[in-house]
C-alpha cells in the first residue's frame, strides 16, 4: 500500500471528530428520516473506527457510548446492549481517569440500551447507577446535556 500524501493520524483525528459530531447532531434531531437514521448509525461506527486508530481509552469509551445511544434511540436493543456493555467495561478500566460526565453517560447509555432491549430490571439498575454518578456533575451544562440524553438519570 502506498504512503498517503497527507498526515494519516491527523486525518483520522479530523474524521473521528467530524463523524462523531455528525452522529450526535442527528441523534439530537427530533424527527429523523430513515435515511438520516442510516447515516447516523454509519457516522457513529465510522467515528469509532477513526478513534480506534488515534484515540485513547476515553475516546473509545465515548465512541461506544455514542453507538449504544444511537442504537437505543433507533430501537435496536441487542446492538445497543452490546455497545453499552463495552462502554461499561471501558469505564471500569478507565477508573479515575474518566470524567464524572463519562461515568454518568456510560451508565445512562446502558440504561437506555437495556430499556430498548426489554431488560427492565437491568435498565432500572443502570439508571440508578447513572443517577448516582450524575450527582458528581458540577457543571450545569454537563448536567443539562446528561438529563437531555438520559432522562430519569
Amino acid at each position: 500500500m502506498a504512503e498517503p500524501p497527507f498526515d494519516l493520524p491527523q486525518a483520522h483525528r479530523w474524521f473521528a471528530v467530524e463523524l462523531n459530531n455528525q452522529a450526535w447532531d442527528l441523534l439530537e434531531k427530533p424527527d429523523r428520516t430513515p435515511a438520516e437514521i442510516e447515516r447516523m448509525i454509519h457516522a457513529a461506527h465510522a467515528a469509532c473506527f477513526h478513534w480506534l486508530q488515534v484515540g485513547d481509552l476515553l475516546n473509545h469509551l465515548r465512541a461506544q457510548c455514542l453507538l449504544a445511544t444511537v442504537y437505543a434511540r433507533t430501537g435496536l436493543g441487542e446492538a445497543a446492549v452490546r455497545h453499552a456493555e463495552k462502554c461499561l467495561a471501558l469505564s471500569a478500566e478507565a477508573g479515575d481517569t474518566q470524567t464524572a460526565f463519562d461515568r454518568a453517560t456510560a451508565h445512562g447509555c446502558a440504561a437506555a440500551a437495556y430499556r430498548a432491549n426489554g431488560q427492565s430490571a437491568k435498565a432500572i439498575a443502570a439508571q440508578q447507577q447513572a443517577a448516582a454518578a450524575a450527582e458528581a456533575l458540577t457543571d450545569p451544562g454537563d448536567r443539562a446535556v446528561f438529563e437531555t440524553l438520559y432522562p430519569g438519570g
